[in-house]
């Protein structure tokens, strides 16, 4: 008999590829961000995916631990009109316990070296937005571009801080349909394109 091989630990990126080519495959119009600072930079989201809602991705591999998954989820509940936790088996139980039902989860696993994901529970739509937390998500110019829309001019010279406190004034449904924009048009600007043989991996569809 051939001796059994070991079992290779999922890692970070190995959840990360198999996740963006996914998300990739259900809207390719949308903007893929990874690692976008949230809280100016007291937290950062996994992955964002930004379509006609705001998706925050929280990636858990075997090598990770759930101590920070309170605060974190603190963060992404502040933007995104949808969270997910994407994790390894071994951390569903605790996951459970830890975040509320509104958060979709999807599992992770490995099989004969091919990531697969599998959706076990739908993200429902989260009602918690903070219009503060949505506005220091913009630059500089979004925040004058957004305030220009909503008829409120703002002087070149204006501090940043001073807009993001008239952008987090506006309404709530306004202001996450224009972060949306501002999203999107800000990685369609800076974004590396990909090419269509980036990923060979064959992953299994959410579903």
């Amino acid at each position: 008999m051939q001796p059994s091989q070991p079992t290779q630990c999922l890692l970070d990126q190995d959840i990360r590829e198999a996740l963006k080519k996914t998300l990739r495959e259900q809207d390719r119009n949308a903007a893929i961000i990874e690692e976008l600072p949230l809280q100016r930079g007291r937290g950062r989201a996994d992955l964002a995916f930004v379509n006609g809602e705001l998706w925050g991705f929280e990636i858990k591999s075997e090598a990770d631990s759930l101590i920070r998954l309170g605060i974190q989820r603190e963060h992404y509940e502040s933007v995104f009109e949808f969270n997910t936790l994407v994790a390894a088996g071994k951390h569903l139980k605790l996951a459970r316990q830890r975040i509320p039902r509104a958060w979709g989860i999807i599992e992770v696993s490995r099989n004969n070296g091919e990531v697969k994901l599998h959706q076990r529970r739908q993200a429902q739509r989260n009602h918690g937005l903070d219009n503060s937390a949505l506005a220091r998500l913009l630059w500089k110019n979004e925040c004058r571009r957004i305030l220009k829309k909503g008829k409120i001019p703002t002087p070149a010279q204006t501090p940043v801080i001073e807009l993001w406190n008239l952008v987090q004034a506006l309404d709530t449904d306004f202001l996450c349909t224009e972060v949306r924009e501002a999203l999107k048009r800000r990685q369609a600007k800076f974004a590396v394109p990909q090419t269509p043989c980036d990923d060979l991996r064959t992953i299994e569809a959410i579903g």
